[in-house]
């Protein structure tokens, strides 16, 4: 467990370093995805349909690996 959080947590601090509106970014990721990346707990047992989603969204709109 686990890997779902760190991926959301990579994103987020991608968002807020790349100085990308926070809001709008987890917008168009919660649209991809399927799920808010801020409701994500570390204990959430990690789900292989949201990881591949949010790998996926993460390449598309920021050209972030999340591999």
């Amino acid at each position: 467990m686990g890997k779902l959080y760190d991926y959301c947590q990579r994103v987020q601090q991608h968002i807020e370093t790349s100085g990308l509106d926070v809001y709008k970014s987890r917008g168009e990721i919660a649209m991809r995805c399927g799920f808010l990346m801020p409701l994500v707990k570390p204990d959430d047992p990690d789900d292989a349909a949201k990881i591949q989603a949010l790998r996926d969204a993460a390449k598309e709109l920021f050209g972030l690996n999340l591999d």
